[in-house]
């Protein structure tokens, strides 16, 4: 089998279904990297959609604000901190401009 490459990377797996990719590197002394790669852009794309069709609404019981990989839920820290109901961070995440992709409905979380 062909080892397919990303520059040091090897793929170590890959899911079809998600896009999903985990790729290894090998280190000089015996440890290994590993970077996970998901692609995000349709998740974006429904995102801005969802976001589009809903300017004219207000919040209420029941509003999805945001849509976000998994992956970027435990890297961020949101995991963490809506376990602890850290609501300050998690409004601070989810308004920060940086993380607008996400968000699927406008206004001050």
């Amino acid at each position: 089998m062909t080892e397919i490459r990303d520059g040091d990377f090897i793929l170590f797996d890959h899911d079809f279904a998600t896009g999903r990719s985990v790729w290894v590197k090998h280190e000089a002394d015996g440890r290994m990297t590993f970077r996970v790669d998901t692609p995000v852009d349709q998740i974006i794309d429904q995102n801005a959609a969802i976001r589009n069709e809903t300017q004219a609404r207000n919040f209420g019981d029941w509003v999805r604000v945001a849509s976000i990989p998994l992956d970027t839920v435990y890297n961020s820290g949101l995991e963490e901190a809506s376990r602890q109901r850290d609501q300050k961070y998690l409004s601070r995440w989810l308004n920060d401009g940086d993380n607008r992709a996400f968000r699927t409905h406008e206004g001050k979380f």
